[in-house]
């Protein structure tokens, strides 16, 4: 089986490194507080990825449905986020 990369194993990768990164650090020996949140968006960015790999086989159609998602998901977060402030 072929390794096929996607948006989403990129999106997935970074969010690992960005959840570890804080740990390696010799300065910051505490978890962020946010790093439940990161772990689940990481789960969601696989199981999103199996899920558009499973009904799309198309390659090519694989990167622009998962970079409408992660653009979609991006400006749902980006709502939510000025919602919250303006509470």
């Amino acid at each position: 089986m072929k390794m096929r990369l996607s948006p989403l194993n990129f999106v997935s990768a970074a969010l690992v490194v960005t959840l570890i990164y804080p740990l390696l650090d010799q300065k910051q020996s505490k978890v962020q507080p946010g790093w439940l949140s990161l772990v689940l968006v990481i789960v969601l960015c696989s199981v999103a990825d199996l899920l558009f790999r499973t009904f799309l086989r198309d390659l090519k159609r694989i990167w622009i449905v998962e970079v409408i998602f992660i653009i979609f998901a991006a400006i749902v977060l980006l709502v939510l986020g000025k919602a919250s402030l303006l509470q």
